[in-house]
């Protein structure tokens, strides 16, 4: 029989910044990860959430401190917990962004269907990150974390592949990209299978399904760069353009792992420089730098996952 986990830690740390203090009171005194009936409109309130800093409480998981925000990841020798904690930290984290783009991206009366629906999985999963990051979890309980997590990252795919639908056939008019939706429904439906396994006790990473699934996430975060710089940054977008040629030659032509981990690090490097020119009005463009950062952590993630499938 699985073993109870603790409840008494959740909750505790209060919300980074006092536009969402009072929100996460809110969140967290929901006794399940269902949502309210009116939760879009707490959202419209408030607008973005932004996540608390802070460790997790379960052993093993070590914090990456090279975004804006922590990136949990497993650390060298952690055991089955941390390596399940850790992603479900990770892409609840990127989820909940996802949501947030979209809500960022669906402007106007005519689009407050979809972007109320998009603040409700921001919300959702806030809370899912929250309740992995402030529970120790043990081997042997955390089975509920990731089935109730694998139940709203499939719904949130269902959404994104509607509004993808929506938005080819001219129903929907956005300002989101069709490739944007397949893109982030396709990093969704990685993070069920990673469920999927991690549920079985696996946590093994393939080096031929990193390479593939991140070479083409990572060329077509390049490609959103380029289309997103301001059309003067001419530089910059032949860069961006070349650099994302070479992730999909590596995709089409499988390299090395040595190979791979360098030209993850390459793109680490790239990110923070686009990032820190974003935020400080160097580069001009018009990336929203949470999305800068968003994509930064990604290939911080990218990095990791190549080493650890050696």
């Amino acid at each position: 029989m699985e073993k109870r986990v603790p409840q008494g830690k959740l909750g505790r740390r209060q919300f980074a910044g006092s536009a969402v203090a009072t929100a996460g009171v809110s969140l967290l005194a929901t006794p399940s990860l269902a949502l309210p009936d009116k939760s879009y409109a707490m959202c419209e309130s408030i607008g973005p959430l932004a996540l608390p800093e802070g460790a997790a409480y379960t052993p093993g998981i070590a914090v990456d401190r090279r975004s804006r925000k922590p990136i949990f990841l497993p650390a060298p020798g952690a055991g089955y917990a941390a390596h399940a904690v850790s992603e479900v930290l990770f892409w609840t984290d990127q989820m909940m962004e996802h949501a947030l783009f979209m809500t960022l991206l669906m402007p106007g009366d005519h689009l407050r269907g979809p972007r109320d629906e998009a603040r409700q999985y921001q919300n959702l999963f806030a809370r899912h990150f929250l309740a992995a990051r402030d529970q120790g979890y043990g081997d042997y309980g955390i089975s509920s974390l990731l089935a109730s997590t694998r139940s709203s990252v499939q719904r949130f795919i269902e959404y994104k592949r509607r509004m993808q639908r929506a938005q080819e056939s001219g129903s929907l008019r956005s300002l989101v990209w069709p490739l944007f939706f397949d893109h982030i429904a396709r990093e969704a439906e990685r993070f069920v299978a990673r469920l999927d396994r991690l549920a079985y006790g696996d946590i093994a990473l393939q080096s031929d399904e990193v390479s593939a699934f991140w070479t083409r996430i990572m060329a077509e975060h390049l490609e959103f760069i380029a289309h997103l710089l301001d059309p003067q940054e001419r530089a910059l977008i032949d860069q961006a353009t070349a650099r994302a040629g070479q992730m999909y030659q590596a995709h089409e032509f499988r390299v090395d792992s040595g190979q791979l981990a360098t030209m993850a690090d390459e793109v680490i490097d790239f990110k923070t420089a686009a990032e820190q020119g974003i935020e400080t009005g160097q580069i001009k463009s018009i990336i929203e730098p949470t999305l800068a950062d968003h994509v930064l952590r990604e290939a911080v993630r990218f990095s990791d996952e190549v080493r650890r499938a050696l």
